[in-house]
C-alpha cells in the first residue's frame, strides 16, 4: 500500500496543470484580473502624427478607436475636435495597430481612447484648455465609460533641443483615476521625458464597467512643434 500511494503521489506531481481559462491569462490581462472580468483594448504600435506646418492652432484633439474582436478599426469617432488639427490625428491613428479587449478571458468589440495634445513651441501657458467632448454613440462593450481627462497640461520643450515629433504613451490608469503606468509605445530622444511629466500631472477620471471604477487604458500622444516657429 505504501509504494502504491508513493506513485500515486509521484504521478499526481507530475501531471501537467491545466489552469481555467479565466487564470490562463497573459501578464497584461493579471493587471486587470479584479475588474469585472473585464481587460480594455490597448495600442500595439503607434506612427508619426505630423503637426501642419501652415496651422497656428494648438490643443487637445480626443479620438475613440471602435474595434473589432481582432483589434482591427471600424471606426474612428471625435470625441473632441480642433479645426485644422483633427484630420492629421484622425489619418496617421487609422495605421497604428491594436489588441481587443476582453470580456471573461475572450475578444470582444470595444473602444479605446486616443488624446492627442499639439503641442507648441512657444508656451504663453501650461494650462490646456479642454474643450467639451461631443456627443457620440456610447463606447463598447456596453455598460463600459472610459476613463476621462478632467484636467490637463502642456508638456515643456527642453532647452537646447532641436527635436520633434511625436510621443505616444500607453496609460494604465487606475480605480481612483491614478497613473499606475506611463509606458512609452513611441520614444522621441528629448521629448519622452517631458511628455511624461507632463502627463503626471494632469487629472483623470476613472473608466467604470456597469457603474464600478475599473483599471483602463488611456492613450496619450503629444507632437511636438520646436519653439523657433511662432504660435499664438
Amino acid at each position: 500500500m505504501r509504494r502504491n500511494s508513493r506513485v500515486v503521489i509521484l504521478a499526481a506531481m507530475l501531471t501537467p496543470v491545466v489552469l481555467p481559462a479565466a487564470l490562463a491569462a497573459t501578464p497584461t490581462d493579471l493587471a486587470f484580473a479584479d475588474d469585472l472580468r473585464y481587460v480594455p483594448p490597448d495600442v500595439v504600435t503607434a506612427g508619426e502624427i505630423p503637426y501642419p506646418p501652415d496651422s497656428i492652432a494648438s490643443g487637445i484633439v480626443t479620438l475613440s478607436i471602435d474595434l473589432d474582436t481582432a483589434g482591427q478599426i471600424r471606426n474612428v469617432l471625435v470625441l473632441r475636435d480642433i479645426p485644422s488639427l483633427t484630420d492629421p490625428a484622425v489619418s496617421a491613428v487609422k495605421s497604428w495597430m491594436f489588441a481587443p479587449g476582453k470580456l471573461e478571458g475572450k475578444p470582444i468589440a470595444s473602444s479605446l481612447n486616443v488624446s492627442v495634445v499639439f503641442n507648441p513651441g512657444n508656451l504663453q501657458t501650461h494650462d490646456l484648455t479642454l474643450a467639451p467632448l461631443q456627443p457620440t454613440p456610447p463606447p463598447n462593450p456596453p455598460g463600459y465609460l472610459p476613463p476621462e481627462i478632467a484636467a490637463a497640461s502642456y508638456a515643456n520643450y527642453p532647452m537646447n533641443s532641436v527635436a520633434t515629433g511625436t510621443v505616444v504613451l500607453d496609460a494604465t490608469i487606475g480605480k481612483s483615476g491614478e497613473i499606475k503606468r506611463l509606458l512609452p509605445i513611441r520614444p522621441v530622444p528629448s521629448l519622452t521625458s517631458p511628455a511624461i511629466n507632463a502627463v503626471k500631472s494632469w487629472t483623470i477620471n476613472a473608466a467604470t464597467f456597469h457603474g464600478k471604477a475599473i483599471t483602463s487604458k488611456l492613450i496619450i500622444a503629444f507632437v511636438f512643434r520646436p519653439p523657433t516657429i511662432t504660435t499664438p
